[in-house]
């Protein structure tokens, strides 16, 4: 649903300005990155909200995506599954209590996949300056949670930790 309506959108702007900037197929990226990233945070947002703790699910979708912008992973191939299963994810765990132990050995472990195999398939369309060090940004960000001591964080860098693993049952996505 998503593409389709990046497709649609980035034809409309082709057919009004057929010499503006980027081929369609660019414009239907940048189109469907940008409505993926808002109807994940939306859907977050309503799902935070019938579960009564919107604050929280906004908490596990940021943290989320800071650590995933740096440590890559796998991708949904759907972008309108990838919003919906996300904004479920992070409006569930809130409802997932751990105590201080357990935030603590969560993110150890986390810290320790994320040392072992971040950052996960990166295209090199764009290498940057950042790219070899984005392993030790994403270990840091990790690390903070040491210092915040939040088991929200700890559960949403846990669920973008396995996104980076190369797990049978994670076949089939993309990766990038």
């Amino acid at each position: 649903m998503l593409e389709r309506l990046s497709r649609r959108i980035a034809n409309g702007l082709k057919k009004a300005d057929p010499d503006g900037p980027g081929s369609a197929d660019v414009l239907t990226y940048i189109i469907a990155i940008k409505l993926n990233w808002y109807s994940g945070l939306i859907l977050t947002l309503l799902f935070g909200w019938v579960l009564s703790d919107v604050l929280s699910a906004l908490l596990a979708f940021f943290s989320f995506v800071v650590l995933r912008k740096y440590s890559g992973g796998l991708h949904f191939k759907s972008l309108t599954v990838c919003a919906v299963f996300s904004a479920a994810l992070f409006a569930s765990i809130p409802l997932i209590h751990l105590g201080h132990d357990g935030t603590l050995l969560l993110t150890s472990i986390t810290a320790l996949v994320v040392l072992c195999v971040a950052p996960n398939n990166f295209e090199d369309i764009n290498p940057s300056k950042i790219d070899p060090y984005l392993k030790w940004i994403s270990l840091t960000i990790v690390l903070t949670n040491f210092v915040i001591q939040s088991p929200i964080i700890a559960l949403s860098f846990a669920a973008q930790a396995i996104l980076l693993l190369p797990l049978p049952i994670l076949k089939g996505g993309e990766r990038a």
